[in-house]
């Protein structure tokens, strides 16, 4: 292997330095959006305690309550099960996407086993560039929904699967996230969003002593039918706000490691650099005194 000289390290030095400034750069920016994610999802479970309280208050003491929402009657058979994937628009995030695919891939060969059609919606271009490489036909991709969460996509989002579920388009509606437990642990989901059980309440509780029955007006069935969609949109904004929180911890570990790689090179290529530096100066000392000596000789 041919040593490098000087200039050639010096290039080398140049390049990984710029490098480093970046990888170091994009973890600054991922920990101000995980902080930023991080609060908005706090917001969010604080709106979220009084939404799914009023949901479950319905379902478990107003028995009437029959539409859509709960059962699947209206369903005419074209798709039987649709999936929002939430993951990311960017790359540079580690394995962030690919587990999120991985499950994905392995839920749709489950639920095709077992005869029944899929339609599969996205949120995040690289998501769906790794779905449609491994032959998933992507129905419709919501781009910049992923990047920058807000109530504007969720609505947007939500008012879709809601009219693909009431028009019988199809069974069941699900989403898949990374779900945020800690730094140290975070986990791939799939969630049953519609149709709703009281199942997916238990774990809320109700502190006001409600008798056994309510009496809703102007009906059950009409506050019910307005509770559902502020409880779907409240509940994918909180998924949109863990996945951006788990993207951009995944990326500050890739960048992170991405900088100490950089480092490790850096010195190691300092190293190499000041071995052909006193190198050429020892080349350069021994000729100067060859040339003295054969002067000297000479005269």
């Amino acid at each position: 292997m041919a040593v490098k000289n000087i200039n050639e390290i010096n290039r080398d030095l140049d390049a990984i330095y710029q490098t480093r400034h970046v990888t170091n750069a994009m973890y600054m920016l991922s920990a101000s959006a995980m902080r930023q994610g991080m609060e908005r999802a706090d917001y969010n479970r604080a709106y979220m305690r009084y939404v799914c309280t009023a949901v479950k208050d319905l379902l478990e003491k107003s028995p009437d309550v029959r539409n859509a929402f709960i059962d699947s009657d209206g369903y005419l058979g074209k798709h039987d099960t649709a999936f929002l994937v939430i993951a990311s628009d960017k790359s540079l995030c580690g394995a962030y996407n690919q587990n999120v695919a991985a499950v994905v891939e392995a839920q749709l060969q489950r639920v095709r086993a077992d005869g029944r059609e899929t339609v599969v919606y996205t949120a995040g271009l690289k998501i769906a560039e790794i779905l449609r490489a491994r032959g998933v036909e992507i129905y419709r991709d919501f781009e910049g929904a992923s990047q920058y969460p807000s109530m504007h996509h969720v609505y947007t989002i939500a008012q879709e699967l809601i009219d693909i579920y009431r028009c019988g388009f199809v069974r069941d509606i699900y989403v898949v996230f990374t779900e945020y437990e800690s730094a140290a642990k975070q986990s791939v989901i799939i969630h049953r969003l519609l149709p709703l059980v009281v199942e997916n309440f238990e774990t809320i509780p109700i502190d006001a002593p409600y008798p056994a029955r309510m009496t809703y007006e102007p009906s059950s069935e009409e506050v019910f039918n307005k509770m559902v969609p502020q409880y779907l949109q409240g509940y994918l904004y909180g998924c949109f706000c863990s996945a951006q929180i788990c993207e951009n911890l995944s990326r500050m570990e890739a960048m992170q490691s991405a900088t100490r790689n950089a480092d490790e090179m850096i010195k190691k290529l300092t190293t190499a650099y000041n071995t052909a530096r006193q190198l050429t100066i020892t080349s350069e000392l021994t000729e100067i005194a060859a040339a003295t000596e054969l002067i000297r000789h000479s005269v």
